[in-house]
């Protein structure tokens, strides 16, 4: 795990995603199709990176719990339950994680659940961008660029930078104030 706190490592992650892929912003919003390409490539990599992000909070949750419920055999509970304890909860929390597809509320719901949230502590209008978001980004995965609408760079970096960031960076610490 690394020292860096995860929110960190996205936020570099994307603002390199956003100097190689996002164009200098046009006045009159005239963008070329290779333009609109990468905007189109910024849209997914970020997706993919957030996904991740997600994902890696409840892993370390995960292993924070692990830890602290085999630490219960030093308490005297039996170390046969405390291993299968060990084991269901981390086989479980594996299987959420790996099966996960995605930032829509629900996907962000299902993984957090298990590691004690409901999703009540999630601002509702932040939830909504991410539906909104996983959508149009599947719009892009799965259609020709001709079928979807050309993304604008100066609406992307706000809906990113103003929008979602500042909610994953509450995630983060919600879910390391985890006990």
């Amino acid at each position: 795990m690394s020292t860096k706190p995860r929110f960190a490592e996205l936020s570099e992650r994307i603002d390199e995603l956003h100097f190689r892929f996002v164009p200098s912003l046009d006045p009159t919003g005239s963008y070329s199709d290779a333009e609109y390409d990468a905007m189109s490539a910024f849209r997914l990599l970020v997706h993919a990176e957030i996904e991740r992000f997600i994902e890696s909070l409840v892993e370390d949750a995960l292993v924070r719990f692990t830890k602290k419920i085999a630490s219960w055999k030093n308490l005297g509970y039996s170390s046969q339950l405390v291993d299968s304890l060990t084991n269901y909860f981390d086989k479980e929390m594996r299987y959420a994680i790996k099966s996960n597809n995605g930032v829509k509320s629900k996907n962000i719901k299902d993984l957090i659940k298990p590691i004690g949230l409901n999703g009540s502590d999630l601002d509702n209008i932040w939830l909504q961008t991410m539906d909104d978001y996983g959508k149009v980004r599947g719009g892009h995965a799965h259609n020709s660029r001709r079928s979807v609408t050309p993304i604008d760079p100066q609406t992307e970096q706000n809906l990113v930078y103003k929008h979602i960031l500042p909610e994953l960076q509450k995630l983060e610490t919600l879910i390391n104030s985890l006990n």
